[in-house]
């Protein structure tokens, strides 16, 4: 990487569901990789946001009786509400429903279009409405499944306008093997192999008799935007069109970070058309995917690791364990005993249990005033340790600079390494038992050398950690306000605020005990009992039946329990009286699709219970079926949501 701009984005998420771990992981690695040049004094921009239209979207407003903006308008908030809580701290949030995004696709199409890049043709394929793209025979199973969502694809046939990505075929191959669009060898090898079996050229609309919900082609009324021609442009929107795309030392150093399923997308067809466009061709960082028992993780799956469950143990604990496991590109399979053992060994009894150490060592040999370092007594170690830290600072820079950030981290945590080992060896509690000015100084230079060590952790690991490494860097006297000189007070390694009283004493990290964790994962807290009806019951008087509020409820949403190889997750409306949450014992039996928009009968005045997962509102009435199998107990279509059974 060169020059001292940097321009970062994520992918632009489907605005048809809410997010997960992988699009939090990959927008907090933008957002790492935003704060870590910008430590390094780079001018720096960073876009995240939603992809709107298409027919996915249309096809869920319709689902929910909305009007696909009042669904975009609200999916918007719940992805700025999600960001907010993980701290992403993006430059622009675009939203491919706005004036200036559909502004930009209108000239960008009209530009193509004279080029003569863009034509009216036919075409026949197999469509997936979650990839939002006709699927070639290699991304198709024996029956016509799309490989990546396990679903079935739709033969069509229609007329559409399309993008010459043929004519640039060339062009593509050059610049793919010169490594001018990823210099990640895998993908671009990857690239080459797409190139080679690419399969005439993109289609770009949708007529409007089948699809409305997008941007109006310039040159036919009929016909809209299709999606991935609308959503990719939205990088131009975001550096302000096309001149600004044309000129703009950020568009020279744009990185385009996106998971491995959209590489043909972003590596084929988007450089195509930046070549069309005269604009710079952008660079891409593929991250791999964090898997959920060995699969992607995916809605449509219903293996998703939910925002709510990855904050519960905080984004530290997250944001470690995924940039420690591998660098992007690699899979990260979640496991939660590794979760957990990876928080424990790295920020628990690493950096926060050696700031705790190191912060009562001060308060016990040296009053609370961080010591000063006594040159004439520093011994090889700490002479070398100065050293080592400038290095291992170059290091970072240029594992960042390589998109290698696991490795990043490794070489931080060196550092740690070698502190916790400072301290083994030099055994400053038995330095301390003698008083003689000598033994103080030398006393003095063990603990501010581990003093000068969490310094340049907290610069170095800060963009990782951005509140807790500020908690440690204010502990030891290090002001913070300004960013964009954190990298280079890293190698001013004798600086360090000697004199400075501790008053804040903070436990960064606090140890997880793991063998309680996961034995409380398991447990099924108190599951509503919504399996099959007893044969038998006790008898009650008419008045205990009286108590017994049931209603008719319609599932509007039904979704897998994460944690549970029992639960469905079900929100359930009763008409005048609300919504309930409610946890449902039948995932053995029931998928989520299956009993979504179904009528049910509902337990509506059982007190809620508080459960591992969250809380559960009513209890759904469920009973056996003639193959063995648990079935909830529907009900028709024409019964009114709410209305009691009697």
């Amino acid at each position: 990487m060169s020059s001292s701009h940097r321009y970062f984005t994520t992918p632009i998420y489907y605005a048809n569901g809410s997010p997960h771990a992988g699009h939090v992981y990959t927008t907090i690695l933008a957002s790492i990789l935003k704060k870590h040049y910008l430590t390094r004094g780079f001018s720096t921009k960073f876009l995240t946001g939603l992809d709107e239209h298409g027919e996915a979207v249309e096809s869920k407003a319709k689902e929910l009786g909305l009007k696909p903006q009042e669904l975009v308008n609200e999916m918007a908030k719940q992805w700025g509400a999600a960001f907010e809580k993980f701290a992403i701290d993006y430059d622009v949030f675009l939203r491919t429903s706005s004036p200036e995004h559909t502004k930009n696709v209108i000239e960008i199409l009209n530009y193509c279009y004279a080029k003569g890049d863009i034509y009216y043709g036919e075409h026949e394929g197999y469509y997936c409405i979650n990839c939002e793209a006709f699927l070639t025979a290699s991304e198709r199973d024996e029956n016509n499944h799309c490989l990546v969502h396990k679903r079935p694809t739709e033969l069509r046939k229609e007329g559409n306008y399309f993008f010459k990505t043929s004519k640039y075929r060339n062009e593509l191959r050059t610049l793919i093997q010169n490594k001018q669009i990823t210099q990640q060898e895998r993908f671009s090898n990857e690239l080459l192999s797409l190139l080679e079996h690419l399969d005439g050229d993109l289609s770009i609309s949708r007529p409007k008799t089948r699809l409305t919900w997008g941007i109006e082609l310039p040159f036919d009324s009929s016909h809209v935007a299709y999606v991935w021609f609308d959503a990719l442009p939205n990088y131009v929107t975001g550096i302000g069109g096309l001149n600004e795309a044309r000129n703009s030392p950020y568009w020279k150093n744009v990185y385009h970070l996106l998971g491995k399923d959209i590489l043909k997308f972003h590596g084929i067809f988007w450089p195509a058309m930046c070549l069309s466009l005269d604009i710079p061709v952008p660079k891409l960082l593929l991250t791999g995917w964090i898997l959920k028992d060995g699969h992607k993780m995916s809605k449509s799956l219903g293996n998703v690791l939910s925002v709510d469950q990855i904050l519960h143990y905080g984004r530290d604990m997250f944001s470690n364990f995924v940039f420690r496991s591998v660098n992007p590109g690699e899979d990260i399979d979640v496991s939660w005993k590794a979760y957990f053992e990876r928080y424990n060994s790295d920020l628990a009894n690493g950096v926060g249990n050696l700031l705790s150490r190191t912060l009562a060592m001060v308060e016990k040999y040296f009053s609370k005033a961080i010591p000063q370092f006594f040159p004439e007594y520093l011994n090889e170690e700490q002479k070398q340790n100065a050293i080592f830290v400038t290095e291992t600072a170059n290091k970072v820079a240029k594992s960042f600079d390589e998109f290698k950030i696991a490795d990043a981290l490794h070489e931080i945590w060196k550092i740690i390494a070698f502190a916790d080992k400072h301290i083994a060896e030099q055994k400053p509690w038995e330095i301390a038992k003698n008083n003689d000015e000598e033994s103080m100084a030398r006393l003095a230079n063990v603990i501010a050398t581990v003093v000068a060590s969490l310094r340049a952790v907290g610069y170095l690991a800060y963009p990782f950690f951005p509140e807790k490494m500020k908690e440690l860097l204010i502990s030891i006297g290090e002001k913070i306000d300004n960013s964009t000189e954190f990298y280079s007070q890293i190698k001013n390694y004798f600086n360090i605020h000697s004199g400075f009283k501790l008053n804040e004493m903070p436990k960064l990290y606090s140890r997880i005990d793991i063998v309680a964790e996961l034995a409380k994962m398991s447990e099924e807290k108190q599951a509503p009992p919504t399996q099959a009806i007893q044969k038998t019951q006790p008898t009650i008087s008419i008045d205990d039946f009286a108590k017994v509020e049931m209603r008719v409820g319609a599932v509007i949403s039904a979704e897998l329990v994460e944690g549970s190889d029992k639960l469905l997750k079900l929100v359930v409306s009763l008409g005048e009286f609300g919504c309930k949450q409610i946890f449902a014992g039948i995932r053995q039996w029931v998928k989520p699709e299956e009993i979504a928009n179904r009528k049910v009968i509902i337990v509506a005045n059982l007190a809620p219970r508080k459960m591992k997962f969250g809380t559960s509102e009513g209890m759904m009435l469920a009973t056996d079926t003639v193959d063995g199998r648990v079935s909830p107990i529907y009900l028709p279509e024409e019964l009114k949501e709410g209305a009691k059974l009697s």
